[in-house]
């Protein structure tokens, strides 16, 4: 009952942090990272896919759902881009940012579970393949629910023609997440094998 309760708080303690993360990084603009004149990448969707591997399913919609608010916020009091008015719907903003975590959860099940990948292979898949979709479901609640006024902002470009030209930012946010991903995993394995050995010196 004891190590159920330290695992229920050491979760919970990792979701207030990456909860926390999600508003720093969305307040303060850190988490756009700019590249070039026009382009810039997100990195928001990293704390969600990271908190699904080390806590679960439902921690990852919790956080999920913080970016998801922290965008809402953000569209209703300071739309800085031709999207953002439309943002302001949840089921554009929250939703997929909840449907990202169970992507997440469910890529990181198949190749942990079924596959029996390597953790920090399965980390980086995960980041990668987690990011990509975080792409398409933004976009496709957006045509899905806000259709005709996401028409009229993109100047009548249906959903492939917004994604081929989102390609470019997507595929740099993917590769950003496997980054980060990978490395945590990898930190998490170092730090794990120094305990283990620290443990065994003091036996």
């Amino acid at each position: 009952m004891e190590n159920k309760t330290l695992t229920r708080n050491k979760k919970l303690a990792l979701t207030g942090a990456f909860s926390a993360l999600v508003i720093v990084l969305a307040i303060t603009n850190l988490g756009l990272i700019p590249i070039g004149a026009t382009a810039s990448i997100t990195i928001l969707q990293i704390p969600v896919i990271l908190i699904v591997m080390l806590a679960g399913l439902g921690e990852g919609l919790f956080v999920g759902a913080v970016f998801g608010i922290m965008t809402l916020i953000r569209a209703a009091m300071s739309p800085s881009g031709i999207l953002d008015p439309l943002f302001v719907n949840p089921l554009c903003s929250v939703l997929p940012r909840m449907l990202l975590a169970v992507v997440a959860w469910a890529v990181w099940k198949l190749l942990d579970k079924v596959l029996h990948c390597p953790k920090t292979i399965s980390a980086g898949i995960t980041g990668f393949v987690a990011t990509v979709a975080h792409t398409l479901l933004v976009i496709g609640c957006i045509y899905i629910f806000e259709g005709a006024d996401v028409r009229a902002a993109m100047g009548g470009m249906g959903y492939f023609a917004v994604i081929a030209a989102l390609s470019f930012n997507a595929i740099l946010e993917s590769v950003a997440s496997t980054i980060v991903c990978v490395a945590v995993y990898l930190g998490l394995f170092i730090s794990s094998n120094k305990k283990s050995k620290l443990s065994q010196e003091e036996d």
